[in-house]
């Protein structure tokens, strides 16, 4: 049974749209220029491939954040801080996985667990990695929350 979603709660002084009412967040205007502003230039070429990857997915919001840059449907479910020699970040899945594409997982309920990834290059963008991208845009989508828990 799919039961309607509450429409996401507006900060009135950003505009950020977020499900959860009075999030804690940096109410603040950033840019994705100034976040790779002390990154490899390879670090921005990585990072439109992640985008890229994401956008195959469907439609997302791309938020430039203080020190990071979020991606959400209706929730975030990805997010990439630009570092000088990669591009760190984390994707939310509705379950634990194990893989060598992530460095650890934190898990937050039953449903959301943060998955920690580092990229340097290109080649791990591979067919697994995207896979999982386009769990976490489910995730994003509220999707996991109609499924049964296992």
């Amino acid at each position: 049974m799919t039961r309607e979603k509450p429409a996401l709660w507006q900060c009135s002084d950003c505009g950020e749209r977020f499900t959860t009412r009075n999030q804690r967040h940096s109410r603040g205007r950033f840019s994705i220029d100034t976040l790779f502003k002390r990154s490899d230039p390879n670090r921005r070429r990585l990072f439109r491939r992640f985008v890229e990857q994401t956008r195959e997915c469907g439609r997302r919001k791309i938020i430039p954040q203080k020190t990071r840059i979020a991606f959400q449907v209706r929730m975030r479910f990805a997010a990439v801080i630009p570092r000088r020699n990669c591009l760190k970040g984390h994707l939310v899945l509705a379950e634990r996985q194990k893989s060598a594409c992530f460095e650890g997982v934190q898990s937050y309920s039953s449903r959301n667990h943060v998955h920690v990834f580092r990229l340097v290059s290109e080649q791990q963008l591979d067919a697994e990695f995207c896979h999982f991208i386009a769990q976490a845009y489910r995730v994003g989508q509220q999707k996991h929350l109609n499924a049964d828990p296992a």
